[in-house]
């Protein structure tokens, strides 16, 4: 037979400690209990009767007859006398209110309007300025004549495709007139001027 070790010294301690602490906690466990319960059959001690075993300190001067009592209120949990709504009933649902429908707005509707022939403008007519000048006399050879003009105490004398004052061009001598053009309008538009009977 095989001689069995020796178990070492501090092998047993980890299941008596196990134990002594199972214990502890057993003892803490009933002195909560105890704590919570009073001793008359294991119910539960109600407020007030823990409030009438507590001793009543009466001050000097004070009647105890004149203190109101102490109105406690239901215990906590306590039921109330009519249910407020059986989940068991069906009830009515309440009637839904229409909602107005809004109308529909009316679509606006363009009228394209026909194309109107653009009106021609009329030309303005050009309307040349006066002849400030007064003829005199006409002299010199038929073939290119000389016309003396009078302009105030002013006396002028010129040929045809002269330009008198920078605006007005002597045109055509004629045998009873003189043609004015004028400078920077067309050569068509011109005044005539007399010149004295010989």
């Amino acid at each position: 037979m095989k001689a069995t070790a020796a178990a070492p010294p501090g092998a047993a301690d980890p299941k008596r400690r196990l134990r002594l602490l199972v214990g502890v906690l057993a003892a803490v466990a009933a002195l909560a209990a105890l704590s919570f319960w009073s001793g008359d059959g294991g119910t539960p001690a109600r407020p007030e009767a823990a409030a009438a075993s507590r001793p009543v300190r009466v001050a000097a001067g004070l009647d105890p007859a004149a203190v109101p009592e102490l109105q406690l209120a239901g215990s906590r949990g306590a039921a109330r006398a009519e249910p407020s709504r059986n989940v068991f009933r069906f009830y009515d649902s309440p009637t839904p209110t229409a909602t107005p429908v809004k109308p529909t707005p009316t679509p606006l509707v363009w009228y394209v309007l026909p194309d109107f022939p653009t009106a021609t403008p009329t030309p303005t007519p050009i309307v040349p300025p006066a002849v400030p000048f007064k003829a005199i006399g006409r002299f010199g050879p038929r073939e290119a004549p000389i016309v003396a003009l009078e302009d105030g105490a002013r006396l002028v004398n010129v040929r045809e495709g002269d330009v008198v004052d920078g605006r007005f061009k002597v045109h055509k001598i004629n045998r009873e007139s003189v043609d004015f053009s004028f400078v920077g309008l067309p050569p068509d538009i011109f005044r005539r001027i007399p010149l004295p009977l010989p």
